[in-house]
């Protein structure tokens, strides 16, 4: 059973990636290291996490097509290869042993590491065989959102803009989509083989709706904000590879006594 301290970590984590998500990306560092430290085995933090995106996803494809601003003219191929993608990615992670996964987990965030603190996305430029390997590109990407999601949308927006050569203003709405459709399919797979906790799910995601409206309105600090974000992601992720690779074992004892007391 949840408890009420649980929740609240829950819901300010999730207002936390709500607003990343929002301005910058890779909000799905700090929820799956919270859920990685609230004890929730790596595999079940993956499945569970996608409940909180396709909350997200889905507040945000909504309001952008309210707006008018999604559109998929064109855009079948993308969507086909990259819900194809997903759905090997959701297979992929399902099934591998716990043991192995959180190693390749932790291998997985000493390149979000590198990708934060360089942001090599920004190097990506447009070329013909790019645009001639698009929908084979979303199909990878597809598989990597669907095995793990974290920094996904950073580099579906980078891709998108070297292809069409549109502001990530324009290209952010379907971007937003593309991840509802993958994360529909993660949560159905995860669900089924039961690596979702929906009571933490559920928490993640009711922060995770409000932080993406805070987000639209601190959008234009962006520049100020980012800076600090991209700190506060370092100092998390180093901490994750530590406890995915366990070797936070001597110190978590101490972290587990110290919150037991609360």
């Amino acid at each position: 059973m949840i408890e009420i301290k649980e929740i609240s970590l829950c819901v300010l984590a999730g207002i936390s990636a709500g607003i990343i998500n929002t301005i910058a990306g890779s909000g799905s560092i700090i929820t799956l290291s919270l859920l990685s430290f609230l004890g929730l085995p790596a595999q079940i933090a993956n499945g569970t996490n996608r409940i909180g995106l396709l909350l997200q996803s889905t507040t945000s494809s909504y309001k952008f097509y309210k707006q008018g601003e999604l559109s998929l003219r064109g855009k079948v191929w993308v969507l086909v290869f990259s819900v194809l993608g997903a759905v090997l990615g959701v297979l992929c992670a399902s099934t591998i042993p716990v043991k192995n996964f959180e190693k390749v987990v932790g291998f997985i965030f000493c390149l979000l590491f590198l990708v934060v603190l360089f942001k090599p996305q920004k190097y990506i430029e447009s070329s013909i065989s790019l645009k001639k390997y698009l929908p084979l590109i979303f199909g990878f990407m597809g598989f990597y959102a669907g095995f793990i999601q974290a920094g996904a949308g950073v580099f579906m927006l980078a891709v998108m803009h070297a292809v069409w050569q549109k502001s990530f203003t324009e290209l952010n709405p379907l971007k937003v989509f593309i991840i509802l459709l993958i994360n529909c399919i993660a949560l159905f797979g995860y669900a089924i083989v039961g690596q979702v906790d929906w009571g933490v799910g559920l928490s993640l995601g009711v922060g995770q709706i409000f932080g993406a409206l805070i987000g639209v309105r601190l959008n234009s600090l962006k520049n100020n904000i980012e800076p600090i974000i991209r700190f506060l992601l370092l100092g998390i992720i180093i901490v994750s590879i530590a406890k995915f690779w366990n070797l936070l074992e001597p110190i978590s004892v101490y972290i587990i006594k110290f919150w037991n007391l609360f």
